[in-house]
């Protein structure tokens, strides 16, 4: 794994994350000589985007291949992802703690 070119890809999201973590096989040490990188992450919204009354993208994904890395990145807004955490039956959430 080229953690530069990872982390390069991850500072340029469109908005600031707290946290990014890889997923998936890469995770759990089986990945294939084809395998994406999956990313899960949390970012930080504006504060303008948070109190406004637009609606805003509380989830973001990238499926694209950058830097000759393919990647699957999801990351969710701050409030989503903790409403997420007190949700016991969001398994996605329990998968991203522990990872």
């Amino acid at each position: 794994m080229n953690l530069q070119q990872l982390s390069k890809i991850v500072s340029n999201q469109p908005y600031p994350l707290l946290f990014a973590t890889v997923s998936g096989a890469h995770l759990y040490g089986f990945p294939s000589p084809n395998s994406d990188y999956d990313l899960r992450g949390s970012h930080i919204l504006p504060v303008r985007d948070v109190i406004g009354l637009n609606e805003v993208r509380e989830t973001i994904e990238v499926a694209e291949i950058q830097h000759k890395l393919e990647l699957d990145l999801v990351t969710h807004d701050i409030k989503k992802f903790f409403k997420m955490l007190l949700d016991i039956s969001e398994i996605e959430i329990i998968l991203i703690k522990f990872s």
